[in-house]
């Protein structure tokens, strides 16, 4: 299984990212981070090959969609304030998500996901 991490190298996430590389036996961890040099600082701290690093920005939905395409799970450790575009590049993506930093505006995907529970995993949303 594949975990996207968006927001990887944020505080609260970085420190979840570390219990998944000595806790889980994910095959992939990518930290997906706005902050480039702190996403890779992530990635050589926790000095494990199945961790790597992507650009993203989630306020650029098509590009945040598309790099977390194909991932079983994403763990958001975006900002509060990000919860709406983050949980709607999420469903969008067909991924599951896990929320790290409390609630906000996820509700408002609730019908993509629901969409994505109906249909079988090879099928994508169109």
């Amino acid at each position: 299984m594949k975990v996207f991490c968006l927001g990887g190298a944020g505080n609260i996430c970085r420190e979840a990212v570390l219990d998944l590389v000595m806790h889980s036996d994910f095959e992939q961890i990518t930290i997906g981070d706005f902050n480039e040099e702190e996403g890779r600082k992530v990635v050589e701290w926790l000095n494990d090959p199945r961790v790597d690093f992507v650009p993203v920005n989630v306020r650029d939905h098509a590009d945040t969609v598309q790099k977390m395409s194909g991932y079983d799970i994403v763990m958001d450790g975006t900002t509060i304030t990000l919860n709406g575009l983050s949980t709607a590049a999420i469903a969008e993506a067909g991924c599951h998500g896990i929320n790290l930093n409390g609630f906000g505006e996820e509700n408002a995907s609730d019908a993509i996901f629901r969409l994505r529970k109906e249909r079988p995993a090879s099928q994508a949303l169109a």
